[in-house]
């Protein structure tokens, strides 16, 4: 097979592909939008080597939206989390279709791909906005390419956007034992507690069991978390599994914090009692109900960005930086003029 490039208004490449297996007819493969002559010599080089190894040289037409709806329903298939899902959609839905959707697959150019991210910047989007929508869209083509859709990806030769890492400020123990007496007595006490004496993620916080609790050793086994869906009277939330192995581990609760989480269970049963047939323990997989260690007050679900916004808002009550990390490996200073009330 053989090929060549030459510039027209842009960089192009042009190679034989064999006659048509009916008309017996010469054909000719090229495409366009190259920025630079090496650009187009490795997109050609790309296209020979996946022509020789069994590819189509003649693919399927398919419009980039049609593409993208069959991948995120591939990635949905393959498990992905829902509120990842999510994001993904909200990059394809706002920022890629509306500016190349209507284009042909086969048809992609790296300029293309620049259009988008261009037009994210103009939006006054951030740069780690521009970073993942170039992630998307180099994931889902680089699927293009193993199913033989495309010969290349065109993301590849469009250089990711320089990012400007938020810096993350750490609390020191006083200032957790601060943002810990802010918090008494408010539905946020307990997820605070946990978030900050385990480092706990916040969606593993929320989906501690009290099967997960050993009173006696005072130890808590991290082994699931939770998510936000999509639900048809609007969202909800559900058990997820956690990404890796090595994130389930068991966690030693400092003392003043085990002595709080044994008053907790009986406050909470106290509630449960009172509120008999209208508890709301959350089911999971498998339809078994689940009594969580945090939950709104009914015995269902904290909805996570619920505990965010509670989390940021208390914290700036407190006096911490608003970048301050919801999760540590430093121990909090139990609140000195809540003693009591973490021994009680």
């Amino acid at each position: 097979m053989r090929g060549h490039v030459r510039k027209r208004r842009t960089w192009e490449f042009i190679v034989d592909i064999g006659p048509h297996p009916v008309t017996g007819r010469r054909r000719q493969k090229s495409k366009s939008g190259f920025a630079t002559k090496k650009e187009a010599e490795s997109a050609l080089h790309d296209f020979i080597r996946y022509v020789e190894r069994g590819g189509d040289p003649s693919p399927e037409r398919v419009r980039l939206a049609e593409y993208l709806r069959r991948w995120i329903d591939y990635q949905r298939a393959r498990g992905i989390r829902s509120r990842t899902l999510e994001g993904y959609e909200g990059y394809i839905r706002r920022e890629i279709v509306p500016v190349i959707g209507g284009l042909e697959l086969a048809k992609l150019r790296p300029g293309h791909i620049r259009a988008v991210l261009a037009r994210v910047q103009q939006r006054g989007l951030s740069a780690a906005t521009v970073a993942q929508v170039r992630s998307v869209l180099g994931s889902a083509l680089r699927q293009a390419v193993a199913e033989g859709l495309i010969a290349a990806n065109p993301v590849a030769s469009v250089k990711r956007p320089r990012l400007q890492r938020r810096e993350v400020h750490w609390p020191t123990s006083v200032q957790l034992g601060a943002l810990l007496e802010t918090s008494l007595g408010s539905t946020w006490e307990v997820p605070i507690l946990l978030a900050t004496v385990t480092g706990a993620r916040r969606a593993e916080v929320l989906g501690i069991s009290w099967e997960d609790v050993d009173l006696e050793a005072g130890t808590i086994s991290i082994r699931r978390g939770v998510q936000a869906v999509p639900h048809p009277e609007g969202r909800t939330v559900e058990f997820t599994a956690l990404k890796t192995k090595r994130s389930r581990r068991v966690v030693q609760l400092p003392l003043f914090a085990l002595e709080r989480i044994r008053r907790h269970r009986r406050e909470q049963l106290r509630r449960r009692t009172a509120l008999g047939a209208t508890w709301r323990d959350p089911l999971d997989r498998v339809g078994r109900p689940v009594s969580l260690v945090c939950e709104r007050g009914d015995g269902f679900f904290i909805y996570p960005d619920s505990f965010t916004s509670a989390f940021k808002r208390l914290a700036l009550l407190a006096g911490l930086h608003p970048d301050t990390a919801c999760t540590t490996s430093v121990t909090p200073s139990p609140p000195s003029s809540a003693g009591k009330a973490f021994s009680q």
